[in-house]
């Protein structure tokens, strides 16, 4: 894993000196300084390129990640990556950075709280630009996937939920006495409510929950239902997202799907991380 790991940041290197030399001196003082970003940065850059025809890198600012320009034959979107440190990942959700038999996350709303904020600390950056915009959230935590699975990604996007108990009538269970999930929309990254239903953090598209380990990337997407530039799952082959089917709500019902690009169409998948195969021969 380490050597792979090497080998990525390596080549990628070697990608700065031969298209941006003026950036080559800063990351190697992000390798010496801030590890886990440097190593987020040429792993999602390794992921794009796979994906598109070019990837350019733009200077960071306001002293944070890269932004990543990723072009296609129709289509131009923004990749912007920024990480969670190890150590946040611990005290938010409990968890050593180590392997253990049992896995038991103490806060997993905490971990959603901190999802959140990253988002909205990132939307106005994310505003200066006129095409759809990925925010790429990274961990390189060695039980981040369980922190960025499916379950996590849809409390980000509709908030932290609750189960409801409506209470019989009479004392007769009725159909409306189940048990439903509910939320309040806390937490949410992308939905709140004011008068009715509404949006926020638009100048996002999607998010990209992506967990970085030795030999291969887990990735969990989330879909803005209401974005100022959308964002297709096309542009991504095989990494599923979930969305809201219906936006607004019908019936102030939430409704979620999961949907991957295969075959020239959207599909619906079932919930699942995407994983993706670190292959290091690319340059």
């Amino acid at each position: 894993g380490i050597t792979v790991m090497n080998t990525l940041m390596n080549n990628y290197i070697q990608f700065l000196k031969n298209k941006y030399p003026s950036l080559v001196k800063p990351y190697q003082t992000r390798l010496k300084d801030n590890l886990t970003g440097a190593r987020a940065e040429a792993v999602t850059f390794h992921f794009f390129e796979s994906y598109v025809d070019e990837v350019k890198v733009n200077e960071t600012r306001k002293g944070g990640g890269t932004d990543f320009l990723c072009k296609t034959e129709d289509s131009v979107f923004l990749a912007e990556i920024t990480g969670i440190a190890t150590d946040t990942v611990t005290n938010k959700s409990g968890l050593k950075n180590e392997l253990t038999e049992e896995i038991t996350i103490q806060s997993p709303c905490q971990i959603t709280k901190k999802l959140c904020g990253i988002v909205y600390d990132k939307h106005s950056q994310m505003s200066e630009y006129n095409y759809p915009g990925i925010l790429v959230i990274t961990s390189d935590h060695i039980l981040a996937d369980t922190l960025f699975d499916p379950f996590n990604a849809q409390c980000l996007l509709i908030g932290n939920m609750s189960i409801g108990v409506p209470i019989p009538i009479n004392g007769r269970a009725t159909p409306e006495s189940n048990p439903i999930n509910q939320t309040d929309l806390k937490n949410g990254c992308f939905l709140q409510m004011n008068q009715g239903w509404d949006v926020c953090n638009r100048n996002i598209s999607a998010v990209l929950l992506f967990h970085i380990s030795g030999v291969n990337a887990f990735l969990t997407g989330i879909l803005h239902p209401e974005p100022i530039h959308k964002f297709s799952p096309k542009l991504l082959p095989s990494v599923s997202f979930i969305r809201l089917i219906n936006w607004p709500p019908d019936d102030n019902i939430l409704e979620v799907e999961w949907v991957k690009y295969v075959g020239n169409e959207i599909v619906p998948t079932e919930p699942e991380q995407t994983t993706f195969g670190y292959n290091v021969s690319f340059n």
